[in-house]
């Protein structure tokens, strides 16, 4: 059998790598550019040494420069004994930061942790409450660096062109980082850094000017502290010295540069300054001379002067005139007030006041030199001064007025005046009137309230306290606490004032009244005899139910000497009073057995009631001592409900004992008499209108007056009383049957038993009465 023919293999070259090659191949490609990706653009790592790892989180906390997120901490590892923190222990942070930053990452760069911080200066880091906390950078200019030690604090550097100079002092004081530097109270740079010097014996401030400011800053120039307070103490006084709030609570540096010394050089980087306790100390005030006409009493180095409450200069020296007949006194004036001070600027002297408003060192001191600074036409350092304060400054913008009062009471100069208790206004001074009758008052209302004064304005006195004492209560009335101290003026416009009425002229005189009664009631003046001033005082009420409708005056003597006069007043509308008919008595406290009445009198002293009557016009009347009793036959004529109450014997009722219905007073007693046989006593009670429905014809009365005591081996001691007013003046009660038994209604004049004491039925009904409407409130 024959073998099979084999076929040949042809065997070709193959003329490239075959196509299974190509995915390996682009494996091995795209492991190499991820691998240069890594190496030449990838992320940069670096370590952070800090003291601690507070603030810190991993994976969060962020690096940023000018703002942007340039790296973030991934993790964190202890390092023991570290050598660059001194051999504390510390924390190494771990940083990714961004391949741009590579620039930033160099030797001399400097990192710290920024979190939120308060201080008087300002506020730090606020937008960490968000986003959390974060590090800083502050690059620097070396060769690259991968590891870096944080800085506890940010660098003291101020980013910005300036001037830098030092500023040498024995005590830092309140200056801190960030405080202010001024120049004429505007702030022209802050403090930088402050450090001992190399002996330890100073404190050296750097200090950094604005460039737009630098040429203000002279070899010349002289440096004070404005912080903090400056209290000095001696036999002539106490000098207390406030800068201002800020300095007070951030403090500052204040610099000036005087005239002698305009054309020195100016300062360079680096140039020393010595930092002078205050501006007084660094003589750069700016001297004047104040020539008195007579001697005053001044203390250099305590003595202060002021501008409208703020200390400007301070009494360096004083001396007696050449001739003798005054004063001459140096006065160092703060730099500030240069361009103030003119022909047309004032000096004089200010007396002593307790002025709350006008700080610690005003209360302290006592006397001082006011002086009203005004910009003119030439620069003067030399002035007639006063030894007293002008009463009135015509140069002042406003409305000018003058006011009249026998008494200006504790009105001081620069007492405020105020409408509708907002200031609009100022006391500028007092003077005697010529014919010593009264005291002329200058006063001027500020241009923009000008318009409310008018024609028909009232002004009168709030100074000091107004009380009004009872045994309820103690009313005690200040318009403010500085009308307390320093007096104070008020006014408003007559309420029957209406259309259109001119407004006041410059330079129109009025009345001050005592208070604002007077000042706002035009009133009718009457005159009543008394039976006697014990008592009674001026100013003592008119009262009609209880609302004040007038005051006393005046008392007087009468010609005979046998009578007592009280000239009063009646408030508007008073002629319905003023009238004949009408009826006054004496409401004096009532002190007894069977009554016990007006005790508030005790502490407010005596007044006057009324009744009105209805007849002619009339201005002279008697007052009784005591109230008018009403008869029944007065009381039947009344709108409320008059009763008659029929009692074996009378007990402690009395006119004026209450009447009541479950504990709440309805009425009174006005009265009582024997019965037509004296076999009785009849009780008038009187019932108010609005609880007439209570009265039916099946109500009992039963005497409330003293106290009931019950006492049981099983029910124990039982004290009962109505209430202590009938404890003491005595008192009835009533109370009406449920349902149709109560009955109708009564008409005045009925007659009723009253009962000795009340049954324990009548205790429990429980009737439904409406009551008359009214719109006076219950006691």
């Amino acid at each position: 059998m024959a073998e099979p023919q084999v076929a040949q293999p042809e065997v070709r070259r193959s003329r490239g790598l075959p196509l299974v090659w190509l995915v390996p191949l682009v494996a091995a490609l795209i492991a190499v550019w991820l691998l240069y990706r890594d190496l030449a653009q990838g992320d940069i790592q670096a370590t952070i040494l800090f003291r601690t790892g507070d603030g810190l989180v991993g994976g969060k906390t962020v690096v940023k420069y000018a703002g942007v997120d340039i790296g973030v901490v991934q993790n964190f590892r202890l390092v023991q004994n570290a050598e660059a923190l001194g051999g504390a222990d510390g924390v190494l942070a771990e940083v990714a930061f961004n391949p741009s930053a590579a620039y930033l990452l160099v030797r001399g760069s400097r990192f710290w942790l920024v979190k939120p911080e308060v201080s008087i200066t300002g506020i730090r880091g606020l937008e960490t409450l968000v986003s959390g906390n974060y590090i800083a950078l502050e690059p620097g200019n070396g060769v690259p660096e991968r590891k870096f030690v944080a800085v506890d604090k940010p660098p003291v550097t101020v980013s910005g062109e300036g001037l830098r100079v030092v500023l040498k002092t024995p005590r830092l004081g309140s200056l801190s980082r960030g405080s202010p530097v001024y120049y004429r109270q505007l702030e022209v740079g802050e403090v930088e850094s402050y450090q001992l010097s190399e002996d330890g014996t100073e404190v050296e401030v750097g200090v950094f000017v604005r460039r737009e400011h630098a040429g203000l800053v002279h070899r010349g120039s002289r440096f004070w502290n404005s912080s903090g307070v400056s209290i000095e103490a001696g036999i002539g006084g106490v000098s207390v010295d406030i800068e201002s709030l800020a300095s007070l609570l951030a403090g500052g540096i204040s610099f000036y540069t005087p005239k002698n010394q305009l054309h020195s050089p100016l300062a360079k980087d680096g140039a020393q300054f010595k930092l002078f306790k205050n501006f007084e100390y660094a003589d750069a005030g700016i001297p004047v001379t104040l020539h008195f006409e007579r001697g005053v009493e001044v203390t250099p180095g305590t003595t202060e002067v002021f501008y409208r409450g703020i200390m400007v200069g301070k009494v360096s020296d004083a001396k007696p005139s050449a001739g003798i007949d005054g004063m001459e006194v140096q006065v160092m004036m703060n730099p500030i007030t240069d361009d103030l001070l003119s022909e047309n600027t004032r000096f004089w002297m200010a007396s002593a006041t307790l002025d709350l408003s006008g700080g610690l060192s005003e209360l302290l001191q006592g006397k001082r030199i006011e002086v009203d600074l005004r910009r003119g036409q030439r620069s003067v350092r030399e002035f007639s001064a006063r030894a007293v304060a002008p009463e009135r400054d015509l140069r002042e913008p406003g409305l000018h007025l003058q006011l009249t009062a026998k008494d200006p009471g504790s009105l001081q100069r620069g007492a405020p005046i105020h409408y509708r208790r907002i200031e609009v206004g100022r006391v500028q001074g007092m003077e005697l009137r010529k014919d010593g009758t009264g005291v002329t008052v200058f006063a001027v209302i500020q241009p923009r309230y000008a318009h409310l004064v008018n024609s028909h304005s009232r002004f009168w006195n709030v100074s000091g306290l107004r009380a009004k004492a009872g045994l309820a209560s103690v009313e005690v009335e200040a318009d403010s606490l500085l009308t307390l101290v320093r007096g104070g003026i008020a006014f408003g416009n007559e309420l029957a004032a209406t259309g259109k009425v001119a407004s006041a002229p410059d330079g129109a005189r009025f009345q001050l009244y005592p208070n604002r009664e007077a000042a706002l009631e035009d009133g009718i003046r009457v005159r009543i005899a008394l039976p006697s001033a014990e008592g009674f005082r001026q100013g003592a009420p008119l009262r009609y139910r209880g609302i004040q409708v007038g005051e006393v005056e005046q008392l007087q003597l009468g010609q005979d000497l046998d009578s007592v006069w009280a000239i009063a007043k009646l408030y508007r509308r008073g002629e319905r009073f003023a009238r004949a008919g009408t009826r006054f008595w004496v409401v004096a406290p009532q002190v007894g057995l069977e009554k016990v009445a007006n005790l508030d009198t005790l502490v407010t002293g005596r007044y006057l009631a009324l009744e009105p009557g209805g007849g002619e016009p009339q201005a002279e009347f008697a007052a009784l001592a005591e109230a008018p009793k009403v008869n029944l036959a007065q009381s039947l004529q009344r709108p409320g409900l008059t009763v008659i109450l029929d009692a074996s014997r009378r007990g402690s009722l009395s006119a004026g004992s209450p009447i009541y219905y479950r504990q709440v007073q309805v009425g009174e007693v006005i009265g009582y008499a024997l019965g037509e046989l004296a076999d009785r006593v009849y009780i008038y009670a009187y019932i108010e209108p609005r609880y007439r429905p209570l009265v039916r014809e099946n109500t009992v009365f039963w005497n409330a007056s003293g106290v009931e005591v019950n006492f049981g081996l099983q029910t124990g001691l039982t004290v009962h009383t109505e209430s202590a007013r009938a404890l003491l003046a005595g008192g009835i009660a009533l109370a009406t049957p449920e349902g149709a038994e109560m009955g109708r209604e009564v008409e005045s004049g009925s007659h009723y038993p009253l009962y000795p004491e009340a049954e324990s039925e009548w205790h429990r009904w429980r009737p439904k009465i409406q009551l008359y409407a009214t719109d006076e409130p219950q006691k």
